[in-house]
């Protein structure tokens, strides 16, 4: 990663350019669920995510959370975002690399930024949710210290059996 940096989105092109991750990102994710058609449409009009997608400065940005990029050279790679559920507790959301920038551990160090961002926000506790077919990544958050726990969103029952939720104290 000597060439490569990570850092806080703070202007209109920055979160134009998560917005823009964040549409493949569910993109992705109907591929990856194709054996369960309407599944990642269903979880992300419950999460309002066209709201989102309007207004993500208001959704990831200060005060309300934080949104991180990942340059490579001059290429946005990656990013990922949490938002504040109450004043101990944040929720880690959105993260994704582009398939071309897979394998070279920027998954793993934008979620180490945004833990220690977290951190350094005053957060104890992180919270995400994820799809139970997501198993790379639900290997990568166990190696980070996430740990199963119950449901914190209330989502229809007929997506809860494709989700996993977890948490990892940031103390």
């Amino acid at each position: 990663m000597v060439d490569d940096v990570i850092f806080v989105a703070k202007s209109a092109a920055d979160y134009e350019a998560f917005a823009h991750l964040v549409t493949a990102y569910v993109e992705w994710l109907r591929i990856r669920f194709q054996p369960h058609p309407g599944f990642i449409d269903k979880v992300f009009s419950h999460q309002s995510l066209a709201n989102e997608l309007a207004d993500l400065p208001t959704a990831y940005g200060p005060p309300n959370g934080k949104t991180l990029l990942l340059r490579h050279e001059s290429e946005i790679a990656g990013g990922i975002a949490y938002r504040r559920l109450d004043a101990s507790t944040c929720e880690m959301k959105r993260l994704f690399v582009f398939d071309r920038f897979k394998g070279r551990g920027y998954g793993r160090a934008l979620c180490n930024a945004l833990i220690a961002q977290a951190k350094d926000d005053g957060f104890t506790l992180m919270r995400l949710d994820t799809g139970y077919l997501l198993t790379e990544a639900i290997q990568m958050y166990q190696l980070l210290g996430f740990r199963a726990c119950p449901a914190y969103h209330d989502y229809p029952l007929d997506l809860m059996q494709f989700l996993i939720f977890m948490e990892r104290p940031l103390a």
